[in-house]
């Protein structure tokens, strides 16, 4: 089992968004718009052949979802809007989290960039990162399939 590296940052913003839902304040009228607002959770999993990654990106179309893959670590970055603003109304409650988000990992071997692959369905994004016996230290966008 390998060890997640902690990242501060990210929790302190977690806890900041939280504030924020308890005050009212929507992600927007915050000056969190420069670093990330949220995290979409991850699932990982390794094969004898591949690693397989599952991405819970609700509400995100996949236009909007970048995939990089730089030697052994994997980015997942892109954003999210809320489709919908009434300007007459006001929030009482607001639990749906908008705006940029960014996730990396290190996968504890090397990956064959070339065969990489990335569906998205359903506001689930899969990543297949098939494994490498060599490493290579180059960096690779991949394109979301439907």
């Amino acid at each position: 089992m390998k060890l997640i590296k902690w990242d501060p940052l990210r929790d302190l913003l977690s806890f900041q968004e939280r504030v924020n839902r308890l005050q009212g304040a929507k992600s927007s009228d915050t000056d969190l718009r420069r670093g990330p607002c949220w995290c979409p959770a991850l699932d990982i999993l390794e094969t004898s052949d591949a690693y397989v990654v599952w991405a819970e990106l609700p509400g995100v179309g996949k236009e909007n979802i970048e995939i990089e893959v730089v030697g052994r670590k994997v980015i997942l970055s892109g954003s999210r809007t809320v489709e919908q603003e009434y300007e007459s109304a006001q929030y009482k409650s607001v639990e749906r989290v908008q705006g940029y988000f960014q996730r990396s990992f290190d996968l504890p071997g090397s990956i064959d960039v070339d065969k990489c692959e990335a569906k998205y369905v359903d506001g689930v994004l899969q990543l297949y990162l098939p494994k490498s016996p060599d490493i290579e230290d180059r960096c690779v966008k991949i394109e979301c399939a439907g």
